[in-house]
């Protein structure tokens, strides 16, 4: 049985010492007695009667400036153990007699008033074996071992009396516990405050052993791994080098086996008996993935398959692709081979396999890409659309022209694409974006100015219902102005263009300009009419990552029945809008998601009024951009 002694301060009250006075030079002040007052004072001491060669405390306060402890017989005792502030402990002599104590401190000594007795003269001569295992009989020879009630063994595991095999005068037999462990053997007369008696040696108690620690190279889980040494049926427990226990198989006293984990990693495995003491037995070197041949390695694209070979592929639990987040799951495996589709995002660079130790590997992949062999026309006008050959174009998503202006691909074939040069494009090289994110730079490209009506200088906003004035060039060949594919009234003066606006268009809108030789169309962004702005982007949402939060002091004066509009651009595949409040619920039933093709809106009712001017309003989704806030 193993038991926690209690604190010796919470017995302070019942120990015999009722005070004690306090000799100085100080002027022969009293000394204060009450427990703990600070300064140097002492409450309590014991036990008493106490053995010899057993263990004697002082409580008090400041007791660890104590230099020397005074006991009638032998001499000052300076060999002290300080425990804290308010403990210390020391061993008493053989020839200690009865008598008062005194303790010798800086500030002058402090003696006991009440006189130190002893017991009888209880000692350890000896026991026998000096090594066990647990289990063992365990005998202890001395004087006076019948006042003893508790055998204690290193790490505090107790056995009391009641355990005894033999209890005599001369003589103590008991069986030593699955606990305990190599150390002093204590004894104890089992008062509140103990008498405790040590011996002089150590009782060796045997822990399981090896002889020689396994050095397993190579491994994988499923492994059996055999270990052989001494003691081995005291094992309790197995554990990996993470920590976890694994289930083991005990041969014999001798011999040990286990299988390994799966989530086996490099390490130390070490085994544990009843006492918890740690023993290593074996060290771990997980099998990765070695040899590795790549096939194909070069000109890769989404959705081809990858074939591995090499060693120890049977290890691999997934592949991180450069480019793409989440791993990928092999398509096929052996320990020789591994299959693995290409994902659609993935770019050149290290292929990582992923291994069930937690270890990884890589080999380096490189992707197809596209490769331009001439442009059509050679010089372009910008505003007009522009054919590039060549060869694997339809892994192109968009065309980054000289001046940065980035346009997405119109059509493509693998040999073939098309795009819209944009108005301020300027002549040197091209670049081609291909959909996984990587980029190849193309030849340089020509670009003139074009030859119909185009405007000089494209404001970013302008006002719903406004009178647009622009810059233009080539004017004389201007026929006709169109917004959103319907005309509206313009008028030319020199090089200024100005257009009149529909009030009732609002968000990105075109704006084309037909020329008697051509047309060129641009994008406009159009505000104002949808009422009071609330929120000014632009705020692209992503994959549902970022929000448009705003505050309830914006809806202070908010109405039942007006009407809340979100003016949205970059609408890509599969995008989705939310209205949420505070709390990121859905602030009415519906709209916690849903699909959008443009500008979308929310109506005020009474319960949402009441969340609007409580918490605000949080507008979310994915695959947009967040431009304006409108409510009127």
């Amino acid at each position: 049985m193993k038991t926690n002694r209690l604190s010796v301060l919470c017995l302070a009250g019942a120990l015999l010492l009722t005070g004690v006075s306090f000799t100085s030079c100080l002027k022969g002040d009293d000394v204060d007695t009450n427990q703990y007052v600070g300064g140097i004072s002492l409450n309590v001491f014991g036990p008493s009667p106490v053995a010899r060669g057993g263990e004697l405390r002082f409580l008090g306060s400041g007791m660890n400036q104590v230099t020397a402890v005074v006991i009638p017989g032998c001499a000052d005792i300076t060999d002290i153990n300080v425990i804290s502030d308010r403990e210390i402990r020391i061993t008493v002599p053989q020839e200690a007699q009865p008598g008062l104590v005194t303790l010798r401190t800086p500030n002058g000594d402090i003696t006991t008033r009440t006189e130190l007795t002893f017991t009888e003269p209880i000692s350890i001569e000896n026991f026998t074996p000096a090594t066990v295992l647990p289990g063992d009989e365990l005998t202890i020879e001395g004087e006076y071992l019948n006042l003893i009630h508790e055998v204690i063994f290193a790490d505090d595991v107790t056995v009391t009396e009641e355990d005894f095999i033999t209890h005599e005068r001369n003589m103590i037999k008991l069986l030593v516990p699955e606990e305990a462990q190599t150390g002093q053997i204590i004894l104890s007369d089992g008062e509140e405050l103990p008498n405790l008696i040590y011996s002089e040696e150590d009782l060796v108690v045997t822990l399981p052993s090896v002889e020689t620690v396994v050095n397993k190279e190579n491994a994988k889980p499923g492994d059996v791994v055999e270990i052989n040494g001494e003691n081995l049926d005291l094992v309790r427990q197995m554990l990996m080098p993470d920590g976890t226990e694994v289930e083991f198989t005990v041969t014999s006293p001798t011999a040990i086996e286990f299988i390994l984990p799966e989530n086996a990693s490099d390490g130390d495995v070490v085994v544990v008996p009843a006492s918890g003491v740690k023993v290593t037995v074996a060290h771990l070197t997980m099998a990765v993935p070695t040899n590795l041949v790549a096939t194909p390695a070069s000109g890769l694209r989404g959705g081809d398959e990858i074939v591995l070979t090499g060693l120890n592929l049977d290890v691999v639990t997934s592949l991180s692709f450069p480019g793409v987040a989440e791993n990928v799951q092999p398509a096929s495996l052996s320990e020789k081979e591994l299959t693995v589709v290409m994902p659609e995002a993935a770019q050149s660079g290290s292929l990582i396999l992923n291994t069930k130790s937690g270890k990884q590997v890589s080999i380096v992949i490189e992707t197809l890409k596209p490769l331009v062999g001439s442009y059509n026309p050679s010089s372009i006008p910008a505003g007009e659309s522009l054919l590039i050959n060549g060869q694997n174009l339809d892994l192109v998503a968009s065309v980054t022209f000289g001046g940065g202006q980035t346009v997405a691909v119109s059509s493509s074939s693998a040999s073939q694409l098309s795009v819209s040069v944009p108005m301020e494009a300027e002549t040197g090289n091209i670049v081609l974006n291909m959909y996984n994110g990587e980029t190849v730079e193309a030849p340089s490209l020509t670009i003139t100015k074009p030859q119909c009506c185009y405007v000089m200088n494209l404001p970013e906003k302008v006002d719903a219902g406004a009178l647009l004035e622009l810059e233009v060039a080539n004017g004389d060949k201007l026929t006709q102005v169109n917004v959103n594919g319907s005309q509206v009234q313009f008028i030319l003066r020199d090089s200024k263009l100005m257009i009149s606006l529909p009030a009732e268009t609002v968000g990105e809108a075109t704006l084309e300009l037909v020329s008697s030789n051509g047309s060129i169309s641009y994008q406009i962004e159009i505000v104002g009419s949808m009422g009071t702005l609330i929120y000014e982007g632009p705020l692209a949402t992503g994959s549902w990552a970022n929000s448009a939060q705003i505050s309830s002091n914006m809806f202070a004066t908010a109405q039942v029945g007006q009407v809340i509009t979100v003016v949205v651009s970059d609408l890509q595949a599969g995008a989705q809008g939310s209205f949420k409040n505070s709390s990121w619920a859905a602030i009415a039933p519906g709209t916690e998601y849903f699909n959008i093709d443009g500008n979308f809106s929310l109506t005020i009712t009474q319960d949402i009024l009441t969340q609007l001017q409580s918490g605000g309003l949080i507008i979310s989704g994915k695959n947009y951009t967040i431009e304006s806030v409108y409510i009127k």
